[in-house]
């Protein structure tokens, strides 16, 4: 039981700060938001999580029934599509409100919402619990999971914040901007 946790708040921490998708939806976000950044992350993973959930559930239940490597195909094709979305959420933001005003939470929590919802990297993180056939186990591997990328996620967008406060704000603009494009480029690599 304990391994189930572990395991799972290690994988949705690990998961949370190597997707360079996470860094880069969130990255713009906590450089133009940073007072607010930790509760940024802090809903960003929490929509996250509850995406992942949503996938997780249908996923265990049907597995015996699907193909997962082609819904796993399908799941990154979108997951490019959330990530063009939250691109171009944080380039409108940006064009519509200045540096430290006040951020309405519930976009990078939908935004999050899509992305865990779409993601095939949360399939891929479930792959050893669908065969441990312990439901138990199952449930506490993904509540672990949810709980250890969500404060991950929160603590991720602190830092890129804490990190942007030693820059002057044009830097800061080259940094946003640089992560946009990269994250249209990622996002549409992973729908072609």
């Amino acid at each position: 039981m304990s391994t189930a946790i572990l395991y799972g708040a290690g994988s949705g921490a690990l998961h949370a700060v190597t997707g360079p998708d996470h860094v880069l939806s969130l990255g713009p976000v906590a450089l133009r938001y940073p007072k607010q950044s930790f509760r940024i992350g802090l809903h960003w993973g929490a929509g996250h999580a509850l995406g992942t959930l949503l996938l997780s559930v249908p996923l265990l239940l049907l597995s015996q029934f699907i193909a997962l490597n082609t819904f796993a195909a399908w799941g990154e094709r979108a997951a490019g599509v959330a990530l063009l979305m939250a691109a171009g959420l944080s380039a409108w933001s940006a064009s519509k409100t200045a540096r430290g005003a006040q951020v309405d939470v519930r976009a990078p929590a939908i935004v999050g919402l899509v992305h865990g919802a779409t993601g095939a990297g949360s399939l891929l993180l479930l792959l050893p619990v669908l065969v441990a056939g312990s439901w138990l186990h199952t449930a506490l591997f993904l509540g672990f999971f949810s709980l250890g990328s969500t404060l991950a996620m929160a603590l991720l967008t602190a830092c890129i914040a804490r990190l942007g406060a030693r820059f002057e704000q044009r830097t800061i603009a080259r940094f946003q901007a640089t992560m946009l494009v990269a994250a249209c480029a990622l996002g549409v690599s992973w729908i072609l």
